[in-house]
């Protein structure tokens, strides 16, 4: 049995890969931006003079991991708002 696919189907995959490959684009984009953003303040914290941010472990652990728990935070925020947005139509 030969499986053929139709327009439709074709054109739902598409929009899905399309999708996917947008919201990874946008995933992208706000790390970079949170990267950047963690490194700056880390960098004026670490020049202000506490100990804790000369500490080398710490910096790297807070560079991995608030960038990442910002996108989190953002994602949420972008679904609240699409959700709010689509509750008045």
């Amino acid at each position: 049995m030969i499986w053929k696919s139709t327009a439709d189907e074709r054109s739902t995959v598409s929009a899905g890969c399309i999708l996917a490959i947008g919201s990874a684009l946008v995933t992208s984009f706000m790390l970079f931006i949170n990267g950047s953003l963690v490194m700056a303040l880390i960098s004026v914290v670490s020049q202000a003079g506490p100990e804790w941010a000369s500490n080398a472990q710490l910096s790297q652990f807070l560079l991995f991991t608030l960038p990442v728990i910002l996108v989190i935070i953002e994602w949420m925020m972008i679904d609240y708002v699409r959700t709010r947005l689509r509750q008045r139509r």
